[in-house]
């Protein structure tokens, strides 16, 4: 697994979650040094903070589905950022899933098992990519006085 923050804290703390979860884990701090790392190969997912100086986390989705060599490596975005646009930017660059900040040990275990699940073709990805962005869209338009559940599922 490989987690992409520009925060050393951040990045900390995910490894740690992930290590107590079973998985090994890399860190890089930028999309660049990501990137690299994931040319070499044996990654099997990537964890990638969508706010970075430089390229973002959404670039680095896009390098990641544009590769022959990584475009089929599942890719959750996690970001305290959850406008609308950002997470349509996400889906659209090719993201398999959004997670938000903060999120629970259970809420992210529950996804990284989704994650890991055998992908999908390229091709389907970008339809539940599209699909999810447009109910990601519905989401945002619900009056605020609903509750309204933060966790956007895959669709495959």
């Amino acid at each position: 697994m490989l987690i992409t923050d520009d925060e050393a804290d951040h990045r900390e703390l995910l490894t740690l979650a992930l290590h107590r979860l079973g998985y090994e884990v890399v860190a890089a701090e930028s999309a660049a040094e990501a990137f690299a790392i994931l040319c070499g190969g044996g990654i099997d997912a990537v964890l990638t903070d969508v706010r970075m100086p430089g390229e973002s986390g959404v670039e680095l989705c896009r390098w990641i589905r544009a590769d022959p060599r990584t475009e089929s490596i599942p890719v959750m975005m996690v970001s305290a950022d959850v406008q609308r646009t950002q997470i349509t930017a996400a889906l659209h660059a090719g993201a398999d899933d959004f997670l938000a900040k903060p999120f629970s040990r259970a809420e992210l275990t529950a996804r990284l098992s989704d994650l890991m699940r055998p992908c999908a073709k390229p091709a389907m990805r970008s339809a539940a990519a599209a699909r999810a962005a447009v109910l990601a869209a519905a989401r945002q338009s619900l009056p605020t006085a609903q509750p309204v559940s933060r966790r956007l599922r895959r669709i495959a």
